[in-house]
Protein backbone atom coordinates (compact mmCIF):
# COMPACT_ATOMS: atom_id res chain seq x y z
CA UNK A 1 0.00 0.00 0.00
CA UNK A 2 1.52 3.17 -1.16
CA UNK A 3 2.20 5.82 1.59
CA UNK A 4 0.07 8.79 2.58
CA UNK A 5 1.89 11.58 2.91
CA UNK A 6 -0.20 15.21 2.68
CA UNK A 7 1.25 17.93 -0.48
CA UNK A 8 2.07 20.78 2.61
CA UNK A 9 3.86 17.74 4.35
CA UNK A 10 6.51 16.98 1.19
CA UNK A 11 7.04 20.54 0.33
CA UNK A 12 8.30 21.19 3.70
CA UNK A 13 10.25 18.27 3.25
CA UNK A 14 11.67 19.43 0.31
CA UNK A 15 11.70 22.89 1.06
CA UNK A 16 14.00 21.68 4.17
CA UNK A 17 15.94 19.54 2.27
CA UNK A 18 17.12 22.71 -0.09
CA UNK A 19 17.58 24.97 2.92
CA UNK A 20 20.52 22.64 4.03
CA UNK A 21 22.01 22.19 0.78
CA UNK A 22 21.90 25.86 0.40
CA UNK A 23 23.48 26.58 3.83
CA UNK A 24 26.01 24.38 3.44
CA UNK A 25 27.33 25.94 -0.17
CA UNK A 26 26.38 29.60 0.99
CA UNK A 27 28.73 28.78 4.40
CA UNK A 28 31.49 26.68 2.06
CA UNK A 29 31.62 30.41 -0.23
CA UNK A 30 32.78 32.36 2.97
CA UNK A 31 35.45 30.31 3.73
CA UNK A 32 38.63 30.09 2.69
CA UNK A 33 39.92 27.63 0.05
CA UNK A 34 41.89 24.54 1.86
CA UNK A 35 44.29 25.51 -0.74
CA UNK A 36 44.70 29.03 1.02
CA UNK A 37 44.87 27.20 4.82
CA UNK A 38 47.49 24.87 3.17
CA UNK A 39 49.68 27.81 2.29
CA UNK A 40 49.66 28.84 5.67
CA UNK A 41 50.80 25.67 6.99
CA UNK A 42 54.10 26.64 5.25
CA UNK A 43 54.73 30.08 6.52
CA UNK A 44 58.03 29.58 8.51
CA UNK A 45 58.11 32.70 11.30
CA UNK A 46 57.10 32.00 14.70
CA UNK A 47 54.80 34.88 15.18
CA UNK A 48 52.55 36.56 12.68
CA UNK A 49 49.38 38.30 12.31
CA UNK A 50 46.95 39.89 9.47
CA UNK A 51 44.94 42.48 9.83
CA UNK A 52 42.77 44.66 8.27
CA UNK A 53 44.36 48.40 7.96
CA UNK A 54 40.79 50.20 8.12
CA UNK A 55 38.80 47.79 10.39
CA UNK A 56 40.98 46.08 12.71
CA UNK A 57 39.85 42.50 11.44
CA UNK A 58 42.23 39.82 12.15
CA UNK A 59 42.33 37.05 9.81
CA UNK A 60 45.00 34.90 11.41
CA UNK A 61 47.61 35.05 13.92
CA UNK A 62 49.97 32.94 15.67
CA UNK A 63 51.88 33.46 18.59
CA UNK A 64 50.89 36.69 17.75
CA UNK A 65 50.52 38.38 21.92
CA UNK A 66 54.47 36.63 23.09
CA UNK A 67 56.57 39.81 23.86
CA UNK A 68 59.93 39.43 21.99
CA UNK A 69 62.76 41.64 20.43
CA UNK A 70 61.90 43.27 17.12
CA UNK A 71 65.04 44.69 16.01
CA UNK A 72 64.69 47.31 13.50
CA UNK A 73 60.66 46.86 13.50
CA UNK A 74 61.39 49.90 16.53
CA UNK A 75 62.20 52.70 14.08
CA UNK A 76 58.15 52.45 13.33
CA UNK A 77 57.72 53.44 16.60
CA UNK A 78 60.87 56.41 15.93
CA UNK A 79 59.28 57.23 13.03
CA UNK A 80 55.76 58.44 14.50
CA UNK A 81 57.45 60.07 17.61
CA UNK A 82 60.12 62.03 15.37
CA UNK A 83 56.60 63.10 13.51
CA UNK A 84 54.88 64.47 16.84
CA UNK A 85 57.77 65.94 18.02
CA UNK A 86 59.13 68.35 14.57
CA UNK A 87 58.91 69.73 11.52
CA UNK A 88 60.40 68.18 8.81
CA UNK A 89 62.53 70.97 8.01
CA UNK A 90 64.30 70.77 11.69
CA UNK A 91 67.61 70.66 11.76
CA UNK A 92 69.72 67.99 13.53
CA UNK A 93 73.41 67.62 13.68
CA UNK A 94 74.96 64.73 14.29
CA UNK A 95 78.08 64.17 16.96
CA UNK A 96 80.09 61.07 17.80
CA UNK A 97 77.59 59.39 20.11
CA UNK A 98 75.40 58.76 16.61
CA UNK A 99 78.00 56.59 15.45
CA UNK A 100 78.07 52.39 15.29
CA UNK A 101 80.28 50.05 14.61
CA UNK A 102 80.86 48.09 11.01
CA UNK A 103 77.94 45.29 12.24
CA UNK A 104 75.28 47.64 12.70
CA UNK A 105 73.19 48.60 9.52
CA UNK A 106 73.72 52.95 9.05
CA UNK A 107 73.41 55.59 7.31
CA UNK A 108 76.67 56.10 6.93
CA UNK A 109 77.48 60.08 8.15
CA UNK A 110 80.48 61.35 10.66
CA UNK A 111 79.67 63.44 13.22
CA UNK A 112 79.42 66.98 12.62
CA UNK A 113 76.95 66.73 9.71
CA UNK A 114 73.90 68.68 9.23
CA UNK A 115 70.67 67.00 8.12
CA UNK A 116 66.72 67.65 7.99
CA UNK A 117 64.80 66.08 10.22
CA UNK A 118 63.27 64.65 6.56
CA UNK A 119 66.56 63.48 5.72
CA UNK A 120 67.42 61.09 8.81
CA UNK A 121 64.31 59.89 8.57
CA UNK A 122 64.92 57.94 5.40
CA UNK A 123 68.37 57.71 6.61
CA UNK A 124 66.72 55.66 9.43
CA UNK A 125 63.85 53.96 7.46
CA UNK A 126 65.25 52.74 4.23
CA UNK A 127 68.56 51.26 5.02
CA UNK A 128 67.67 50.84 8.65
CA UNK A 129 70.19 53.06 9.78
CA UNK A 130 70.67 52.93 13.46
CA UNK A 131 72.83 55.86 13.25
CA UNK A 132 70.12 57.95 12.21
CA UNK A 133 67.08 56.64 14.88
CA UNK A 134 69.77 57.53 17.73
CA UNK A 135 70.58 61.04 16.27
CA UNK A 136 66.79 61.91 15.99
CA UNK A 137 66.06 60.91 19.24
CA UNK A 138 69.10 62.47 21.13
CA UNK A 139 68.25 65.46 19.54
CA UNK A 140 64.17 65.88 19.43
CA UNK A 141 64.21 64.34 23.05
CA UNK A 142 67.21 66.56 24.60
CA UNK A 143 66.55 69.04 26.98
CA UNK A 144 68.82 71.91 28.85
CA UNK A 145 72.09 69.79 30.74
CA UNK A 146 71.13 66.69 29.72
CA UNK A 147 74.14 64.24 28.06
CA UNK A 148 73.39 62.41 25.48
CA UNK A 149 72.01 59.33 27.00
CA UNK A 150 69.62 61.42 29.26
CA UNK A 151 68.60 63.23 26.13
CA UNK A 152 67.87 60.23 24.05
CA UNK A 153 66.27 58.30 27.29
CA UNK A 154 63.65 61.50 27.36
CA UNK A 155 62.60 60.30 23.84
CA UNK A 156 62.40 56.99 24.48
CA UNK A 157 59.76 57.35 27.76
CA UNK A 158 57.93 59.83 25.59
CA UNK A 159 57.34 56.50 22.90
CA UNK A 160 56.89 54.28 25.74
CA UNK A 161 54.16 57.00 27.39
CA UNK A 162 52.47 57.14 23.66
CA UNK A 163 52.20 53.41 24.08
CA UNK A 164 50.77 53.41 27.31
CA UNK A 165 48.08 55.70 26.61
CA UNK A 166 47.31 53.29 23.37
CA UNK A 167 46.74 50.70 25.55
CA UNK A 168 49.77 48.49 23.87
CA UNK A 169 50.42 46.90 27.38
CA UNK A 170 52.83 44.53 25.81
CA UNK A 171 55.27 46.85 24.34
CA UNK A 172 57.85 48.13 25.55
CA UNK A 173 61.28 50.38 24.35
CA UNK A 174 64.70 51.10 25.63
CA UNK A 175 66.01 52.82 22.54
CA UNK A 176 65.35 54.19 19.45
CA UNK A 177 66.79 51.80 17.08
CA UNK A 178 65.77 48.16 17.98
CA UNK A 179 69.33 46.42 18.46
CA UNK A 180 68.22 43.94 21.63
CA UNK A 181 68.63 44.65 25.00
CA UNK A 182 67.08 43.90 28.23
CA UNK A 183 63.48 45.83 28.58
CA UNK A 184 63.19 46.19 24.90
CA UNK A 185 60.01 44.10 23.24
CA UNK A 186 57.09 43.97 22.03
CA UNK A 187 54.27 41.58 19.70
CA UNK A 188 52.94 40.99 16.41
CA UNK A 189 49.42 42.04 17.86
CA UNK A 190 50.72 45.42 19.29
CA UNK A 191 52.94 45.69 16.38
CA UNK A 192 49.80 45.57 13.75
CA UNK A 193 48.27 47.67 15.71
CA UNK A 194 50.55 50.29 15.92
CA UNK A 195 51.02 50.14 12.12
CA UNK A 196 46.99 50.95 11.94
CA UNK A 197 47.76 54.03 13.47
CA UNK A 198 51.04 54.83 11.60
CA UNK A 199 49.50 54.64 8.59
CA UNK A 200 47.54 57.85 8.99
CA UNK A 201 50.61 59.65 8.96
CA UNK A 202 50.98 60.56 5.38
CA UNK A 203 55.23 60.96 5.92
CA UNK A 204 54.82 57.13 7.31
CA UNK A 205 52.86 56.04 4.03
CA UNK A 206 56.58 57.90 1.80
CA UNK A 207 58.84 57.06 4.04
CA UNK A 208 57.54 52.58 3.95
CA UNK A 209 57.02 52.95 0.38
CA UNK A 210 60.10 55.17 -1.25
CA UNK A 211 62.60 52.55 -3.28
CA UNK A 212 65.41 55.11 -2.95
CA UNK A 213 66.28 58.86 -1.47
CA UNK A 214 68.84 61.36 -2.08
CA UNK A 215 69.69 64.08 0.89
CA UNK A 216 70.25 67.49 0.13
CA UNK A 217 73.71 66.87 0.93
CA UNK A 218 74.55 64.42 -1.71
CA UNK A 219 73.84 60.71 0.71
CA UNK A 220 71.68 58.14 -1.07
CA UNK A 221 70.28 55.69 0.31
CA UNK A 222 68.00 52.60 -0.79
CA UNK A 223 65.22 50.32 0.73
CA UNK A 224 66.11 46.62 2.17
CA UNK A 225 62.49 45.59 1.53
CA UNK A 226 62.41 43.36 -1.23
CA UNK A 227 58.24 42.95 -1.39
CA UNK A 228 58.61 46.76 -3.14
CA UNK A 229 58.26 46.21 -6.46
CA UNK A 230 57.62 42.53 -6.62
CA UNK A 231 53.91 42.49 -4.64
CA UNK A 232 50.78 43.49 -6.35
CA UNK A 233 49.42 46.57 -4.40
CA UNK A 234 52.12 46.48 -2.14
CA UNK A 235 52.27 49.95 -0.08
CA UNK A 236 55.79 49.65 2.00
CA UNK A 237 57.09 48.02 4.93
CA UNK A 238 60.08 47.67 7.47
CA UNK A 239 62.52 45.19 7.77
CA UNK A 240 64.64 43.85 10.83
CA UNK A 241 67.05 41.51 12.35
CA UNK A 242 69.41 41.18 14.69
CA UNK A 243 70.39 37.53 16.51
CA UNK A 244 67.86 37.49 19.15
CA UNK A 245 65.39 38.81 16.73
CA UNK A 246 65.97 36.88 13.90
CA UNK A 247 64.13 38.06 10.54
CA UNK A 248 61.16 40.48 11.01
CA UNK A 249 58.71 42.13 8.48
CA UNK A 250 56.19 44.69 8.82
CA UNK A 251 54.01 44.91 5.06
CA UNK A 252 51.09 46.70 4.35
CA UNK A 253 49.36 46.35 0.54
CA UNK A 254 46.35 47.37 -0.62
CA UNK A 255 43.92 45.07 -3.51
CA UNK A 256 40.24 46.21 -4.42
CA UNK A 257 39.27 49.15 -2.15
CA UNK A 258 41.20 47.46 1.10
CA UNK A 259 44.39 47.54 2.68
CA UNK A 260 45.96 44.70 5.35
CA UNK A 261 48.85 44.77 7.43
CA UNK A 262 50.92 41.48 8.05
CA UNK A 263 53.74 41.02 10.91
CA UNK A 264 55.91 38.06 10.74
CA UNK A 265 58.66 37.72 13.88
CA UNK A 266 61.52 35.32 13.55
CA UNK A 267 61.36 34.12 10.09
CA UNK A 268 63.59 32.21 7.87
CA UNK A 269 66.20 33.86 5.41
CA UNK A 270 67.06 34.71 2.62
CA UNK A 271 63.45 35.10 1.34
CA UNK A 272 60.97 32.80 2.85
CA UNK A 273 60.11 35.88 5.45
CA UNK A 274 58.79 37.40 2.61
CA UNK A 275 57.39 34.38 1.48
CA UNK A 276 55.22 34.68 4.43
CA UNK A 277 53.69 38.13 4.38
CA UNK A 278 52.97 37.17 0.70
CA UNK A 279 50.87 34.74 1.70
CA UNK A 280 49.29 36.69 4.97
CA UNK A 281 48.72 39.36 2.67
CA UNK A 282 47.02 36.84 -0.07
CA UNK A 283 45.16 34.81 2.87
CA UNK A 284 43.83 38.21 4.02
CA UNK A 285 42.36 39.75 0.72
CA UNK A 286 40.70 36.47 -0.32
CA UNK A 287 39.18 35.91 2.64
CA UNK A 288 37.41 38.91 2.80
CA UNK A 289 36.37 39.10 -0.38
CA UNK A 290 35.06 35.85 0.12
CA UNK A 291 33.01 36.99 3.15
CA UNK A 292 31.77 40.40 1.36
CA UNK A 293 30.63 38.32 -1.76
CA UNK A 294 28.36 35.97 0.91
CA UNK A 295 26.97 38.96 2.05
CA UNK A 296 28.39 38.36 5.72
CA UNK A 297 29.30 40.65 8.54
CA UNK A 298 32.33 40.64 9.97
CA UNK A 299 32.40 38.19 12.87
CA UNK A 300 36.39 37.66 13.70
CA UNK A 301 38.11 39.10 16.98
CA UNK A 302 39.99 43.24 15.96
CA UNK A 303 42.44 44.90 17.48
CA UNK A 304 42.08 48.51 18.23
CA UNK A 305 43.74 51.40 20.28
CA UNK A 306 43.05 54.37 22.44
CA UNK A 307 44.02 57.61 20.78
CA UNK A 308 47.14 59.24 22.90
CA UNK A 309 45.90 62.73 22.67
CA UNK A 310 42.35 61.87 23.80
CA UNK A 311 43.90 59.72 26.85
CA UNK A 312 45.54 62.67 27.96
CA UNK A 313 42.91 64.71 28.00
CA UNK A 314 40.91 61.84 30.01
CA UNK A 315 43.58 61.38 32.60
CA UNK A 316 43.82 65.23 33.49
CA UNK A 317 40.26 65.36 33.48
CA UNK A 318 40.01 62.75 35.81
CA UNK A 319 42.37 63.88 38.66
CA UNK A 320 45.19 61.75 39.69
CA UNK A 321 44.65 58.56 37.16
CA UNK A 322 47.79 58.81 35.12
CA UNK A 323 47.36 57.95 31.55
CA UNK A 324 47.62 54.44 30.15
CA UNK A 325 46.02 53.04 33.93
CA UNK A 326 43.07 50.52 33.56
CA UNK A 327 40.67 51.01 36.32
CA UNK A 328 38.29 53.49 34.80
CA UNK A 329 38.37 52.25 31.32
CA UNK A 330 36.16 53.78 28.67
CA UNK A 331 36.21 53.63 24.70
CA UNK A 332 37.64 56.84 23.23
CA UNK A 333 36.55 58.09 19.90
CA UNK A 334 39.96 57.97 17.85
CA UNK A 335 39.46 61.81 16.32
CA UNK A 336 41.78 64.32 18.06
CA UNK A 337 42.98 67.85 17.05
CA UNK A 338 46.18 68.25 15.01
CA UNK A 339 48.85 69.32 17.00
CA UNK A 340 50.79 72.54 15.51
CA UNK A 341 54.06 72.21 13.78
CA UNK A 342 54.04 69.01 13.36
CA UNK A 343 52.17 65.87 10.71
CA UNK A 344 49.28 64.63 14.09
CA UNK A 345 47.00 63.40 10.99
CA UNK A 346 44.98 61.38 13.29
CA UNK A 347 43.25 58.32 12.75
CA UNK A 348 38.72 59.10 11.75
CA UNK A 349 37.57 55.95 13.31
CA UNK A 350 37.79 54.14 16.73
CA UNK A 351 38.04 50.24 16.14
CA UNK A 352 35.76 47.89 18.65
CA UNK A 353 37.66 46.44 21.44
CA UNK A 354 39.46 43.34 21.33
CA UNK A 355 41.25 42.35 24.72
CA UNK A 356 44.42 39.60 24.95
CA UNK A 357 42.26 37.00 25.92
CA UNK A 358 42.05 36.63 21.89
CA UNK A 359 45.68 35.37 22.22
CA UNK A 360 46.50 31.59 21.58
CA UNK A 361 48.42 29.06 23.64
CA UNK A 362 51.61 28.69 22.02
CA UNK A 363 51.94 26.42 18.97
CA UNK A 364 48.00 27.05 17.87
CA UNK A 365 47.21 28.79 14.73
CA UNK A 366 43.84 30.88 15.17
CA UNK A 367 42.10 31.47 11.71
CA UNK A 368 39.92 33.43 11.86
CA UNK A 369 36.66 32.83 9.73
CA UNK A 370 33.30 33.38 9.60
CA UNK A 371 31.69 29.86 10.02
CA UNK A 372 29.97 29.66 13.77
CA UNK A 373 26.70 30.92 12.42
CA UNK A 374 26.85 28.92 9.31
CA UNK A 375 27.60 25.49 10.39
CA UNK A 376 24.61 26.19 13.19
CA UNK A 377 22.35 27.01 10.15
CA UNK A 378 23.18 24.26 8.32
CA UNK A 379 22.90 21.60 11.45
CA UNK A 380 19.81 23.12 12.09
CA UNK A 381 18.60 22.43 8.62
CA UNK A 382 19.83 19.40 9.19
CA UNK A 383 18.00 18.43 12.05
CA UNK A 384 14.83 20.07 11.23
CA UNK A 385 15.25 17.74 7.90
CA UNK A 386 15.49 14.58 9.74
CA UNK A 387 12.44 15.87 12.24
CA UNK A 388 10.17 15.88 9.70
CA UNK A 389 11.06 12.69 8.17
CA UNK A 390 10.56 11.12 11.03
CA UNK A 391 7.24 12.42 11.51
CA UNK A 392 6.28 11.38 7.80
CA UNK A 393 7.17 8.39 8.67
CA UNK A 394 4.64 8.00 12.47
CA UNK A 395 1.85 9.49 10.00
CA UNK A 396 2.18 6.91 7.51
CA UNK A 397 2.21 3.80 10.13
CA UNK A 398 -0.95 6.01 11.72
CA UNK A 399 -2.75 5.81 8.26
CA UNK A 400 -2.39 2.23 7.90
CA UNK A 401 -4.09 1.48 11.25
CA UNK A 402 -7.17 4.25 10.30
CA UNK A 403 -7.58 1.76 6.99
CA UNK A 404 -11.01 0.46 7.86
CA UNK A 405 -11.60 -3.53 7.45
CA UNK A 406 -13.25 -4.47 4.46
CA UNK A 407 -16.19 -7.26 4.05
CA UNK A 408 -15.84 -10.42 2.15
CA UNK A 409 -18.13 -8.29 -1.02
CA UNK A 410 -15.92 -6.02 -1.26
CA UNK A 411 -13.10 -7.81 -0.98
CA UNK A 412 -10.89 -7.55 -4.74
CA UNK A 413 -9.43 -11.12 -5.87
CA UNK A 414 -6.36 -12.05 -4.90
Amino acid sequence: MNALVSPPIRHLIRLLAILSLVTVAFGAAALPADAQLSQLDGISSKRYIVIDADTGEVFVEHNADEEVAIASLTKVFTTIEALELADLNTPITTNSSDMFDAESTTMGFGPGETFSLKDLLYGMMLPSGNDAAHAIARSLGYQQGDTDDEAVGNFISLINQRLADMGLTNTHLENPHGLSQDGHFSTARDLATFTMYALNYPTFQQLIGASSYSTENGYYVSNTNKLLGSYSGIIGGKTGYDDEAGYCLIEVATRGGSTMISVTLDGEAPDIWYQDNAILLDYAFETKAAREAAGQQITNSRVSYRDPDAALILAQSRGGNSIGQEPAPSPLAVDAASTPGSEATRPPDAVASTSQDSSTSSGERRVSTPITVMGALAALAVAGFCGWMAYAQSQRRKAAMLVPSHSAGDAGSD
